[in-house]
């Protein structure tokens, strides 16, 4: 047994306020952790499938004391909470209390080339160039939480999109690349 990382005797270990290490058995492969990634939202937007973009922290976040638990996640990125816990806070920003979210990374389907669109690819996501807002394609074309240059994966390739502008574009599903 070791009483410490800095070789304390038993002794100076309790008037130090250390406790000893002791040894535990090795987590098996169905054992292994799960790390989640937790923040918080105000109380309306609680819910399980509830999915966000976060855009930054705003002025009124500055003085809160859990600011950092909830200004953890990346800038533009889509989440859906998976789990809403039971804990909650004061929020200047949403006027009301903020509960505790488990939350999850959930990039949206989009469009793609069809030159670069090979299932398994990391590539810089290249924004189409389109303003046709009556198109059917507009929303694959301009996915929301998905900024030219952000590395994504390419999961799934579906089917080949019709474009009006004659551009050859296959509709993907795909993951943050980081």
């Amino acid at each position: 047994m070791v009483a410490s990382t800095f070789n304390l005797s038993p002794r100076e270990s309790v008037r130090r306020g250390t406790e000893t290490l002791k040894p535990h058995r090795a987590l098996g492969p169905g054992e292994a952790l799960v790390v989640v990634q937790i923040t918080l939202v105000g109380e309306r937007q609680a819910h399980a499938g509830h999915e966000f973009i976060y855009r930054g922290p705003q002025p009124e976040c500055t003085p809160c004391k859990v600011r950092s638990a909830c200004l953890n996640q990346d800038l533009g990125r889509r989440y859906r909470i998976t789990r809403v816990r039971d804990v909650s806070h004061p929020c200047l920003l949403n006027e009301e209390r903020a509960r505790v979210v488990e939350v999850e990374p959930i990039p949206p389907d989009c469009s793609l080339s069809a030159r670069v669109g090979v299932e398994g690819a990391v590539l810089a996501y290249e924004k189409i160039v389109c303003s046709n807002g009556a198109c059917p394609n507009f929303r694959l074309c301009h996915p929301v939480g998905v900024e030219p240059g952000m590395r994504i994966r390419v999961v799934e390739l579906g089917p080949e999109l019709e474009c009006p502008l004659g551009y050859s574009l296959v509709s993907a599903k795909v993951s943050y690349g980081n």
